[in-house]
């Protein structure tokens, strides 16, 4: 079967919902009720999008119907596309500037966002910014879900399936890495290096369990073949806490140098040497859908991080 590009064409936006609510409730009949349409009806609505799309979306038995491997992509895009038709309304009704809605890690809030916003005079641009922090994962899924026009931060590829991927269009902009911290009056301070057995038995404070960060950390400790300390203190998604907690308290931390370098010039928090402790590279991505690539607001922003990363290199 073939996509149809006359059928396409005829596609509502109704049709595109028809799949979350498949997914929702994995009947056609209830699906039906949902929309007050006959079962018929939907069938003939889901017959008509198989058609246009020239692939089967919903594998139907007598257990019910459920979205396809094909279907859950489709429902994914599908997602994307209602939200930013969805976003675009709004904003054409609020006739306001435009708005883009950014998503970004806190690491990243520290100084590379702000220098960006700052080199492109984004008070002066005509345009708005909507920005919102959080875990890797969260930004990645509202940058598929349509909920994000673009996403600043760290990507985990590993955790993107590649047929997802495809629809991204990405440009990397710098590199870090974790470091462990402490502040300067703590006993393990101006040491020329500290070993992983030694830090193991120190307290510490740590982002929590679901951030990428605390599972690079416990796969450090677990390749020196012993377990990742259990922190005293755990903070979600905010280095700037972890560092806070750091100075006042006998704690060791962990953290991407880019945050460190931030605050190093208070002089109350001090890098540790740690050779056993493997801790992978962290690449920051400026990252869109595809099909926002050419988006003026979004092209602009991209140049103002890749030159602010450019000019931090020289």
């Amino acid at each position: 079967m073939t996509s149809s590009a006359p059928h396409l064409d005829r596609l509502r936006l109704r049709q595109l919902r028809l799949l979350e609510l498949i997914d929702t409730h994995r009947s056609l009949r209830a699906v039906g009720e949902v929309m007050n349409l006959t079962q018929p009806a939907v069938s003939q609505m889901l017959k008509d999008l198989e058609f246009a799309f020239g692939v089967t979306l919903v594998d139907r038995s007598v257990r019910g119907a459920m979205l396809s491997p094909l279907g859950q992509i489709a429902l994914q895009r599908a997602r994307t596309g209602l939200a930013i038709f969805d976003n675009l309304a709004a904003d054409l009704h609020a006739d306001l500037p435009t708005v883009v809605r950014v998503g970004t890690n806190p690491a990243v809030m520290l100084d590379l966002v702000p220098s960006a916003l700052r080199h492109m005079e984004a008070h002066r641009a005509n345009i708005r910014f909507r920005i919102e922090a959080g875990t890797v994962g969260n930004m990645m899924s509202g940058l598929l879900n349509g909920d994000l026009d673009c996403y600043v931060g760290r990507v985990d590829w590993t955790a993107t399936p590649e047929q997802m991927a495809e629809t991204l269009r990405y440009a990397p902009l710098t590199e870090t890495s974790l470091v462990v911290a402490c502040s300067v009056d703590h006993p393990l301070a101006g040491r020329s290096s500290v070993s992983a057995a030694e830090l193991a038995q120190w307290p510490w404070a740590l982002p929590s369990g679901e951030t990428n960060n605390r599972r690079s950390i416990e796969t450090a400790f677990r390749n020196c073949g012993m377990q990742a300390p259990v922190p005293v203190v755990e903070v979600s998604a905010d280095p700037t806490s972890l560092l806070r907690l750091t100075q006042r308290i006998e704690l060791l931390t962990c953290l991407p140098k880019i945050v460190l370098d931030t605050y190093a010039a208070e002089g109350r928090i001090v890098p540790l040497v740690t050779p056993d402790l493997d801790f992978p590279r962290i690449q920051t991505c400026f990252v869109t859908l595809r099909e926002n690539d050419t988006l003026q607001s979004l092209q602009m922003l991209r140049e103002a991080l890749v030159h602010v990363c450019m000019k931090s290199r020289i």
